[in-house]
């Protein structure tokens, strides 16, 4: 464990003078630079002082940006944590690097190799020092000669560290803790050995913790004025915002809910701004980071290293601050995809520059392979970044390409977007909604959506085919499983069928399990369920777990009555097959920390006749078929990951209640045959 002596916070005002020269002796360079990366999370684009931010003041990232060129319409290619830290490291965007979610989806480095692969085979040392993220444990990852991280998002005080594979308790503020860290790896490093070293930020992340020093940082008074969107109307928005404006459904999806809503033209506009306060919070934790990059220039100036090292100063990706009523970030809006980012290298980059051309973190990647003499892959998407420092009339991209799936915020659906100089179009695919298109120039808050106004068909129309070519550069996908995990998880074909034969009910499949058939009568071809406590239980064993997907459930039923068709469900995860008003429904129910519900309803009742039902459970999406016909189909808020290892239970409840206001009792009528099987 480090310590941090008090008066070592003080560095920080003298540090970055570095950049204007002194008395330190150059050492000899090595031909290739040393690099310095430095993410933060959730940092916007403007919250910093040489943005001229109201109250934020940054006088170390300021000189940063002096010292060499302001990228000044940076983006992230997916605007949540874990997809975008994957893009930064790969060049490539998430359909093809496979991370699409915070909660499953660990980085596979087999499939798409990080940079740190190439940098060590040219002979750089790498380090990795802060959140990783991508992944359940904070345990080493392939190509990093050198591992700090901690599990998940971490935390700002008292911080426990996987170093090198050891887990070591620390006391301290983790800002401060991850510079020191930071610190020491570039002293220990020879002068004639080039290095890549990540500093990856839990800062500015909620829950925001500023460190104790900083808790009245830019004033006690400090306060965040109400952005113009957070009064919009949303008279022009997709159904879907003015949904989620008008009751939230972050959380829980119901087709029954969507039949009974009638939308307003328009959504009451909302004046109740309390100031941002919790956005202030979020701004101080900026300051131990200020200091820690005063710190770290002035140890590389200190050494006489600073002329010979890239310094990229970053974010995983944006933050609203109230804008479209909005926090977090995820929407393809200025805000939530628009990030800082610094490219510092003496001598190489004229300081002061300001790059104006669409990049994106993509190109973070090929830029630092370039800069190091080093080819750029062919599986890598983007491109180095080096010719908008270096040539006057660069060739460049005129666009963005953004893509988002479904992570833990169930209200805001799967999109893709192109961004242009000036316009702006957003796409969603899964659900039946217009686009967002919006001209830039004259919309800078992007309140009025121009996509169904006709006097801008033909733009909508050229802006449509930018984004279906941007799709297909992209190799775009509207379905990506993560890399890591197996497509079938679990035994494969035909797990269990249930049939009436020779008066008798028989597992067709012979799966070998002991099956409980609960007193259950059959007569006429079928098993019949009195609707009390006769039940049909599979043992809970991974052969007939729900959770090992893609599982399929299908029934030929003959309802006399609402109830529990199926239900197999755990303390966090499971889902039950019912009916309701005599409608046949399938809901599930996934929980991390928060708790989701995702219920199809089929329209009409099945009561009393014959009525084949199949369900589909997969790791993120699910959906019901009715007598052949598809009802719906559902993208999942998270993944069903958590195995059950309970019971599979047909015609009672099994004590799984699921999900609020869907049937708990027992069913009563008829089912013919049950199949469970598992595979694409």
């Amino acid at each position: 464990m480090m310590n941090r002596p008090l008066s070592r916070l003080l560095l920080g005002a003298m540090t970055l003078a570095a950049f204007g020269g002194g008395a330190t002796q150059a050492a000899p360079q090595p031909a290739k630079p040393d690099v310095l990366f430095v993410l933060l999370d959730d940092l916007r684009w403007d919250a910093l002082g040489y943005m001229n931010h109201p109250f934020v003041k940054t006088p170390n990232i300021d000189r940063l940006r002096a010292a060499g060129a302001m990228m000044s319409n940076a983006f992230v290619t997916t605007s949540i944590c874990c997809p975008s830290r994957a893009t930064f490291l790969t060049g490539t965007y998430a359909s093809r690097h496979g991370v699409i979610d915070n909660e499953t989806s660990e980085y596979n480095p087999e499939v798409t190799p990080p940079l740190t692969k190439y940098l060590q085979a040219a002979g750089y040392t790498t380090a990795l020092i802060g959140k990783w993220h991508m992944g359940s444990t904070a345990a080493p990852r392939p190509h990093f000669d050198y591992w700090l991280s901690f599990k998940g998002q971490g935390v700002y005080h008292d911080p426990l560290f996987n170093i090198n594979g050891q887990d070591v308790p620390h006391k301290g503020y983790t800002t401060d803790l991850l510079t020191d860290y930071t610190v020491q790896f570039i002293e220990n490093q020879p002068k004639d050995k080039p290095y890549f070293a990540m500093l990856s930020h839990k800062a500015v992340h909620e829950p925001f913790q500023p460190a104790p020093r900083h808790a009245q940082a830019y004033g006690a008074d400090a306060a965040i004025a109400r952005p113009p969107s957070f009064s919009n109307d949303f008279s022009t928005k997709p159904d879907w915002q003015k949904r989620d404006a008008l009751r939230d459904v972050r959380w829980h999806y119901r087709t029954r809910d969507l039949e009974q809503e009638q939308l307003p033209d328009a959504v009451p506009v909302d004046n109740a701004w309390r100031k941002g306060r919790d956005y202030v919070e979020q701004l101080r934790c900026l300051a131990a980071v200020d200091e820690g990059i005063g710190r770290l220039v002035e140890v590389l100036h200190r050494r006489g290293t600073l002329d010979n090292t890239l310094i990229v100063f970053t974010s995983d990706n944006g933050y609203f601050h109230g804008e479209h009523r909005r926090w977090d970030k995820r929407l393809a809006y200025e805000e939530s995809l628009r990030i800082p980012m610094l490219v510092v290298f003496p001598g190489r980059i004229q300081p002061g520059t300001t790059v104006e051309q669409l990049v994106s973190n993509v190109d973070f990647a090929p830029t630092v392979l370039d800069y190091a003499g080093l080819p750029v892959p062919g599986d890598m998407q983007g491109a180095s970044m080096k010719p908008l420092f270096e040539e006057k009339e660069p060739r460049w991209r005129d666009h963005v390409f953004y893509e988002y799936w479904k992570d833990l915020v169930h209200s805001i659906p799967a999109m893709t977007a192109v961004r242009t100089e000036r316009y702006k179009l957003v796409a969603y695919h899964e659900i039946r909604d217009f686009d967002e298109l919006y001209d830039l120039q004259n919309d800078p808050h992007e309140q009025r959506n121009l996509a169904r106004d006709p006097a801008y068909a033909q733009l909508h129309a050229e802006m449509t085919a930018r984004l279906e070519k941007a799709r297909a550069a992209s190799d775009w996908k509207p379905d990506v499983f993560p890399h890591n995990l197996p497509r079938v998880r679990g035994k494969k074909g035909t797990l269990v069928d249930l049939a009436i034969t020779g008066g008798a009910i028989t597992d067709e499949a012979r799966s070998g399990l002991e099956i409980d058939f609960g007193g259950t009568q059959v007569r006429d071809g079928a098993v019949w369920f009195d609707g009390k406590q006769n039940a049909i239980r599979l043992p809970g064993q991974p052969l007939v777990d729900s959770a090992a997907w893609p599982y399929r459930i299908r029934m030929q039923v003959n309802p006399a009555t609402d109830g529990v068709l199926a239900t197999q469900g755990g303390r966090n995860y499971g889902f039950k097959l019912f009916v309701q008003d005599g409608r046949p429904g399938l809901a599930v129910q996934c929980k991390t920390w928060v708790d989701t519900t995702t219920v199809i309803d089929a329209p009409e009742s099945v009561i009393g006749k014959w009525t084949e039902l199949e369900a589909l459970i997969d790791y993120n999406r699910i959906a019901l078929v009715v007598d052949g016909r598809v009802v719906e189909t559902v993208s999942l808020p998270q993944p069903y990951k958590g195995m059950l290892r309970v019971p599979f239970v047909i015609g009672n409840t099994g004590n799984t209640p699921v999900a609020a206001g869907v049937p708990d009792s027992a069913f009563a009528g008829g089912i013919r045959r049950v199949t469970l099987t598992r595979g694409l």
